[in-house]
């Protein structure tokens, strides 16, 4: 073929900052190269001129996401479709001439400049292990079409035949594929309460509810109406990165509508935390989950539309060769924990557990406000380093939080504290009050190296930087500019502190120099 196209995109990855955001869109640039060549035949001693007219050419970024699933099966999501011509007006005339003989083509480039909606999901592979490379992806396409007026073949038989034969041509470039990566925006300031966390903490007040406790056999439960003066306020990071082990964890109770009795019979003993991963698979037919994203409409998604890229497993669907047990269910849940199983989940609380016992120290007279009446428990609660089970869904390994149409990851934190209750008759009670908090894992970007800084072991990492493409260097609008155009401030740089100017009486000099004998100093 004379001519080919091919789609260079300026990086073959696109990274996404902050929460997603159906008002946001990053650019995706690059060009299309157009190439034209003569093809040599064997009793040619020249070869001929090749000359194309470019009716149109588009280039379309298109997302896609596929749920396989032992009881859902194969589901089929067409997330985006943004197309852009990029021949406005007449057709462009191509033409190699003057370059037959050249062993390289003569090549165009087109620029193309494409808004990625940034509510879109990041690149994975997710659903059964069995069936790999099914998940969300992203590629680019490019479609020419063409009027060869001299497709460099001077044959006698093909002068004869051309007249008869179509002349229009259509040409698909090679599949692009492109990663989407979703980054959180780091804090400028770090947290001043948390200094193992790279986000600050988040404070929640907590509505405990009770339960009975697995050690005990009997009904006999603490009384609602003490269990619910038991004020409770947890702060976890607001955020969690990938490359973090451990989570700080820190809890404030308070039971200052307790009277003095039931304040000394009752205990706080330990307490457990367990991190949960919930995975969950939707299929098509959830249409309120599927409305709540700006995805094309039902016309342009499978089967009425299929895929460009459609994964294989797709027609065995269609044929009916594989078939679901489970043809009526839309959803399916995959749960673990991230909790390092080297470690125990019970937290032993030192003493007698009394904490709300609050004994004034000896000759002090004065009461203690409630705001002093807290009791602090800390823990850093620590998370599995690798994956170390396996289902069907493969690994189970952490994902960042998301929601997608077909596919979601929430995390939550699970916390019972064990509560002891001695009665009158002195027989104690045990019941646990337990609660959970909702978690955000993320995905952070490589800290930038500043250049200034005198650290001789960087220079490596500095030209590793300086090698890479220019728009993993740059920062991402969102961290520039608030969605209302307004520029961010970094209140954490403080401002110069300010110095009186000299006073009168002082005297300084400096020279000017003009040459060499023209020489003044001002004092």
């Amino acid at each position: 073929m004379p001519v080919s196209i091919n789609i260079v995109p300026f990086s073959d990855s696109l990274e996404l900052y902050g929460e997603p955001d159906f008002s946001s869109a990053f650019s995706l640039a690059g060009h299309v190269s157009i190439s034209l060549s003569s093809p040599a035949f064997m009793f040619q001693r020249r070869r001929s001129t090749t000359r194309a007219l470019m009716r149109s050419l588009t280039v379309t970024f298109e997302g896609q996401t596929e749920i396989i699933t032992p009881d859902i099966g194969y589901a089929p999501l067409r997330l985006c479709s943004i197309t852009r011509e990029l021949v406005n007006g007449e057709p462009i005339d191509l033409s190699n001439e003057g370059h037959e003989d050249s062993n390289k083509p003569s090549s165009w480039n087109i620029i193309f400049d494409i808004p990625v909606p940034g509510w879109l999901p990041a690149t994975s592979t997710y659903g059964d292990h069995s069936v790999p490379e099914a998940g969300t992806r992203y590629a680019l396409y490019a479609t020419a079409t063409f009027i060869y007026l001299e497709d460099g073949n001077s044959s006698i038989f093909s002068s004869f035949c051309t007249p008869f034969g179509c002349r229009t041509h259509t040409l698909n470039a090679p599949r692009c594929p492109v990663t989407l990566t979703r980054f959180a925006e780091v804090p400028s300031a770090p947290s001043s309460s948390s200094s193992t966390s790279v986000f600050p903490m988040a404070l929640f007040v907590v509505d405990a509810q009770s339960g009975q406790d697995d050690t005990e056999t009997d009904t006999t439960a603490i009384p609602p109406e003490i269990l619910k003066k038991i004020q409770v306020v947890a702060s976890i990071p607001s955020a969690v990165t990938l490359d973090e082990i451990s989570i700080p964890l820190i809890l404030r109770l308070q039971g200052n509508e307790l009277d003095g009795s039931q304040r000394a019979r009752l205990r706080i003993t330990d307490f457990t935390v367990d991190v949960e991963q919930i995975e969950t698979y939707r299929s098509t037919t959830s249409l309120d989950c599927v409305a709540r994203f700006m995805v094309p409409p039902k016309t342009q998604q499978p089967p009425s539309f299929p895929l460009r890229n459609a994964h294989p497993v797709h027609t065995l669907y269609e044929v009916g060769l594989l078939v679901t047990s489970y043809s009526s269910k839309s959803t399916s849940t995959r749960s673990f924990s991230l909790f390092d199983p080297s470690n125990s989940e019970k937290y032993v609380i030192s003493g007698d557990g009394r904490v709300f016992v609050h004994e004034s120290p000896e000759g002090d007279a004065t009461a203690r406000s409630p705001s002093e009446n807290w009791y602090v428990l800390e823990a850093n609660i620590p998370l599995a380093p690798e994956p170390h089970q396996l289902d069907w869904a493969g690994l189970r390994s952490r994902r960042i939080s998301e929601n997608s149409p077909l596919f979601s990851v929430c995390h939550m934190m699970h916390i019972a504290l064990r509560c002891v209750y001695e009665q009158p008759d002195g027989e104690p009670v045990c019941e646990r009050l337990h609660f959970s908090l909702p978690m955000q894992h993320v995905r952070v970007g490589v800290p930038q190296i500043n250049p200034s800084a005198p650290n001789r072991t960087n220079a490596s990492a500095m030209e590793l930087q300086k090698s890479a493409p220019y728009s993993q260097s740059l920062p991402a609008y969102s961290q520039l500019f608030y969605s209302n155009g307004e520029r961010k401030i970094d209140y954490s740089t403080p401002l110069p502190l300010y110095e009186p100017p000299p006073s009168a009486s002082s005297s300084s000099s400096f020279t000017l120099d003009h040459n060499d004998n023209d020489r003044k100093t001002i004092s």
